[in-house]
């Protein structure tokens, strides 16, 4: 489990780009050209923020029981899609998250860890607006195809309106939700 703060002051330690965009369509498109680059992300060989180390911690684990499924993180106090866009962008910069090499599609692209992005009672009202940003966004939409097209969240206190609202948005997408 991480927080969507310190997964934001660590894509802002180690992504410059990301540490000077102000607003949220700057983070997006920063975040989405750093998951989609071809190349690996440079890596200083020094410790990195708390947040960062977990994805380290788990793409290690994976190439040492290459088998294992490190299943999904769930990220708390999801506020914006860059929350959610920044655990992908991290799970980049460690290798659970493996681009295709073709612009169009996702043949080749590898996820090996899900994200799930946990709203509190008070940003349930926007999840449907978060959900649909990160649908469309052509990273989080390689990495849901990697992963079967589905995705998982966590609705604090969500009544069946919502729930039964974010799944038919979920479908029109292409996407299994569970909640």
């Amino acid at each position: 489990m991480e927080t969507a703060p310190d997964l934001q002051d660590a894509c802002e330690a180690l992504l410059p780009a990301y540490a000077r965009a102000r607003r949220e369509p700057e983070r997006w498109a920063v975040l989405t050209r750093a998951c989609l680059q071809r190349r690996p992300v440079e890596r200083s060989g020094e410790l990195g923020p708390a947040a960062a180390e977990r994805f380290d911690r788990i793409a290690l684990r994976l190439m040492l029981e290459p088998d294992a499924d490190p299943g999904s993180l769930l990220i708390t106090d999801v506020e914006r899609a860059s929350d959610v866009l920044c655990g992908l962008w991290l799970a980049r910069r460690s290798g659970l998250f493996r681009p295709s090499s073709t612009m169009g599609g996702s043949a080749g692209t590898c996820s090996r860890l899900g994200l799930v992005p946990a709203f509190k009672a008070a940003s349930l009202g926007h999840a449907a607006y978060l959900l649909a940003t990160l649908y469309a966004n052509g990273a989080y939409k390689r990495h849901l195809a990697a992963r079967g097209n589905a995705q998982q969240v966590l609705l604090a206190s969500a009544d069946g309106d919502t729930h039964e609202r974010l799944t038919r948005q979920a479908r029109s997408w292409g996407v299994e939700l569970s909640a």
